[in-house]
């Protein structure tokens, strides 16, 4: 059993750093995302199905992602996405965070999904068949949701430096 954890974290150890990224940007809170990480690593070590070696970053993200959605939901006792605003439950936050660059809050400011999409390609470095795999959607619409994002991004990055002109 020992050798079969060690095992599976050492596949899992060069995704961790990714995988931290993307917790912390649910919750713009570095312990509160390790804790996350650190319930969603306990699960992957544990759990029955584990993936094989080249699906393993992919499903990784995707157990922490599903983590930290359950973690917001259960801090806001709420069941379902679509009644769920998690712009607000990370803006605020980062809002009064020091230390966050300009990029950080300019993407805090944007809906989930399209943060979500640019935290997973653009810090996270997956490529559009993982995100496909961990939002569980067609490349095509990754594709076509990244854009719309990095759009978004820019626009949101114009606005920020118009104010502060």
């Amino acid at each position: 059993m020992q050798k079969r954890h060690q095992q599976r974290f050492q596949q899992l150890q060069p995704h961790l750093a990714g995988a931290q990224v993307l917790a912390e940007s649910y919750f713009r809170c570095q312990q509160r995302a390790a804790d996350v990480l650190q319930d969603s690593l306990e699960a992957a070590l544990t759990t029955e199905q584990f993936p094989s070696a080249e699906h393993c970053r992919a499903w990784l993200f995707q157990v922490v992602r599903n983590r930290c959605i359950d973690s917001l939901r259960k801090q806001r006792k709420l069941s379902n996405d679509d009644s769920f605003d998690f712009t607000s439950a990370t803006a605020e936050s980062t809002a009064t965070e020091e230390g966050y660059s300009e990029v950080h809050q300019a993407l805090a400011a944007l809906p989930f999904e399209q943060r979500d999409i640019l935290v997973l390609r653009e810090f996270s470095d997956c490529s559009y068949a993982a995100i496909a795999d961990i939002l569980g959607v067609a490349e095509g619409t990754v594709m076509s949701r990244l854009h719309r994002a990095r759009l978004a991004l820019s626009k949101e990055l114009q606005r920020r430096m118009g104010e502060s002109q």
